[in-house]
């Protein structure tokens, strides 16, 4: 078991259309969680979708050029759509609707299930699925702890997040949830010192926790040995 190799770096072009392909992503999943969930976009903006797109884009560019043209691609790039999607979602709604989050488990699983099989992974997909387990279990009692701070769709998406983070290997999963406890934490203090929130207000959690995964995929070696070094030694 070990995390996935650039076998075939991702040439500046490859990534820059690789970018072009987030926008259009982006777009297009924004169009289609409007059509499966339309009662939350009610008065929706175009600049949601903008944002979405715009920030699609960045991620798919960063996740070829930190994993290049591999098997392991689509199944993270399919992780930078749809978290995206969800985060929107739960900044404007707080919620992580069933309907998107099951599905994107699903896609996820069969993603990396084609990584697995293409490049004999199997122990890594048996160790994603313990993920599914550890994550799920801690993020559920955390949430029965504090109700307010955690919702039932931050737990059952924090099992999607967990097959990605153990699939690639063992430490992104516990520096994926230390990042997206300190990206939340640090959200939450930024929006009460600027007056946007109190002490009491429940700030969407989906968005931080997000955050934390993909910072781990993408940068979790080099966070890693500056922020947990006993870990990652």
């Amino acid at each position: 078991m070990g995390a996935p190799t650039t076998e075939y770096p991702a040439s500046v072009a490859a990534i820059v259309l690789c970018a072009a392909a987030g926008l259009l992503a982006g777009l297009a999943a924004e169009k289609a969680a409007r059509r499966l969930l339309p009662e939350l976009h009610v008065g929706h903006l175009r600049s949601n979708g903008l944002a979405v797109a715009a920030t699609t884009g960045v991620l798919f560019g960063a996740m070829a050029w930190q994993f290049g043209l591999s098997w392991t691609l689509p199944a993270l790039l399919y992780l930078a759509v749809a978290g995206v999607v969800l985060s929107r979602i739960d900044l404007q709604h707080r919620l992580l609707p069933n309907a998107l989050v099951f599905p994107s488990f699903l896609v996820g699983l069969a993603l990396l299930f084609v990584d697995a099989a293409a490049q004999g992974r199997w122990g890594n997909l048996v160790l994603g699925a313990a993920g599914v387990a550890v994550m799920f279990v801690v993020y559920l009692i955390l949430a029965l702890i504090s109700p307010r701070g955690l919702g039932m769709g931050d737990v059952k998406h924090s099992a999607v997040l967990g097959l990605y983070l153990v699939y690639l290997a063992l430490e992104p999963l516990m520096l994926g949830m230390f990042l997206g406890f300190l990206v939340g934490a640090v959200t939450g203090g930024v929006l009460v010192i600027a007056g946007l929130a109190g002490r009491r207000t429940a700030v969407p959690f989906g968005p931080s926790m997000v955050s934390g995964a993909i910072l781990a995929v993408l940068f979790g070696q080099e966070i890693g040995h500056f922020m947990l070094p006993a870990l990652c030694a």
